[in-house]
């Protein structure tokens, strides 16, 4: 699944609000770190598991990494929810169609 690594990313709360939070304005570890009140290796782990499923990205800034969302990696994610999202919708329509012809 193609997805796979991003849904599992995105499984954690904690990295939803990472995500959440670099949407509102890139940031440096040290910023997340005070934003969450924890540990600079906490913090990089979920930013590593983050970055590697493609969904952020760090540029080197002076003697700080500033991460952000990739826009164009959820831009992809969005577009296969809503793909599949469609599908269930009529899923739903067409059993409410069986459920009144039944009646």
């Amino acid at each position: 699944m193609p997805y796979e690594s991003k849904f599992a990313a995105l499984a954690h709360p904690l990295r939803q609000k990472i995500l959440t939070s670099l949407g509102d304005a890139p940031k440096s570890v040290r910023e997340l770190t005070d934003d969450f009140s924890l540990s600079q290796p906490a913090i990089s782990q979920h930013l590593k598991v983050l970055r590697e499923a493609g969904l952020i990205e760090g540029q080197t800034h002076g003697a700080k990494n500033i991460y952000a969302p990739r826009p164009e990696s959820l831009g992809d994610l969005r577009r296969y929810i809503e793909q599949h999202w469609a599908a269930i919708l009529q899923s739903l329509d067409d059993d409410e169609e069986d459920t009144k012809d039944e009646h």
